[in-house]
């Protein structure tokens, strides 16, 4: 009788398991596309560029030929869902930032006496787009700074908020999809 029971046990999981999914196959977490830089500082969503003082720590590249500085900003969808490619929009927001500056929330990161402007729209380019490929859930892209015009903000921060808009698919996350980049023109030794 003992037998029985442990063969019937063996075939009911035996079925049972052919039946279901396996685990790591299930879609789960709620498919979300948001900025990883929104949350590099906790719960604010400054982005101090630069973030290091290495090398290894640095969040731009310097584009010496075309007297450029190319901060690394990006795309990402969480949860685990089929890797379909998408696309989404890059804008900028300046009331975001002129209210920020208004409302004091800037001072302090790091230095608070740092005076802090807008970054001048003729001083930067970004891509309208980013398009992430299929197969994957991000992408990397850069807000290029003329090194020109960001010398001549010397001894001051220069902020800029980039947000994204509009995913081709998926939803946008309604707290991370909104970065402001701030940039210490004197700790970047231009």
């Amino acid at each position: 009788m003992r037998l029985k029971h442990i063969f019937l046990c063996c075939m009911t999981l035996a079925t049972l398991a052919g039946c279901e999914k396996e685990a790591s196959s299930l879609d789960y977490g709620t498919p979300l596309v948001y900025m990883p830089q929104s949350m590099q500082s906790g719960t604010s969503i400054v982005y101090n560029v630069p973030s290091g003082l290495d090398s290894a720590t640095y969040n731009y590249v310097i584009d010496t030929p075309n007297n450029k500085l190319n901060i690394v900003l990006g795309v990402l969808r969480s949860g685990k869902a089929a890797n379909d490619g998408f696309s989404v929009a890059i804008l900028t927001d300046p009331d975001t930032v002129n209210a920020a500056i208004a409302g004091g929330s800037l001072v302090g990161n790091p230095d608070p006496t740092d005076s802090i402007v807008l970054l001048p729209s003729s001083a930067y380019s970004l891509p309208a787009t980013v398009q992430i490929p299929s197969g994957s859930n991000q992408a990397t892209f850069y807000l290029s700074v003329d090194i020109g015009q960001l010398k001549a903000l010397s001894g001051k921060k220069a902020a800029l908020a980039v947000f994204l808009d509009k995913p081709s698919t998926y939803t946008l996350s309604p707290v991370n999809s909104e970065t402001i980049v701030l940039i210490d023109v004197n700790a970047l030794n231009l």
